[in-house]
């Protein structure tokens, strides 16, 4: 399936990256002195696949590095380490606040407290002298849906942890909002 922000243009080559994916190979490099490194399709320095194997039958598709991405904003990564992460791009612009959040709840005691189910920022990497973009690493999570629920219990503890989030946060407001009221 090709990303929303894809155009079949003049030049255009099956499986050449997405507007929104040039975003990540031109970040391909600099992510990689962090300590993160992007799938192959986002290496500048790659050659397809599809195109290595001369009389191949095989589509593109079929080659890892000719899946197109399916979010913009978000990536995977695998650290330095051999952990699978998350990447997301913010602008520092008009997200700083999400930074800042977020590395509230991912620091001191509210990171290991039990009603905490926000997903953990990892590292928060800065942009380069004159960009705006910084990148938040985070865990590599399955969708909530997949696996799907198989018994009633699992549903019951999925809405639980739901709702201690709603309380845990409505608890936080509070607090905050009495901070900031005293000055």
């Amino acid at each position: 399936m090709l990303p929303r922000d894809f155009r079949h243009e003049k030049g255009f080559e099956p499986g050449d990256l997405s507007p929104r994916e040039i975003f990540w190979r031109d970040h391909y490099k600099f992510l990689k002195k962090h300590g993160y490194t992007l799938r192959d399709r986002y290496n500048p320095d790659r050659v397809l696949s599809w195109k290595k194997r001369n009389g191949s039958r095989k589509h593109f598709t079929d080659f890892e590095d000719g899946q197109y991405s399916q979010h913009g904003k978000i990536l995977d990564a695998t650290r330095s380490d051999g952990t699978l992460v998350v990447l997301k791009d913010v602008s520092i612009n008009t997200k700083e606040q999400e930074i800042q959040i977020g590395k509230y709840f991912s620091s001191g005691a509210l990171a290991t407290h039990p009603k905490n189910h926000c997903v953990p920022f990892l590292d928060v990497i800065d942009p380069t002298e004159g960009s705006q973009t910084a990148f938040i690493v985070m865990p590599y999570l399955l969708e909530t849906n997949y696996p799907s629920f198989v018994t009633i219990g699992e549903v019951v503890d999925y809405f639980r942890q739901i709702f201690e989030v709603i309380d845990h946060l409505a608890m936080l407001t509070v607090v905050i909002s009495e901070l900031i009221a005293r000055g």
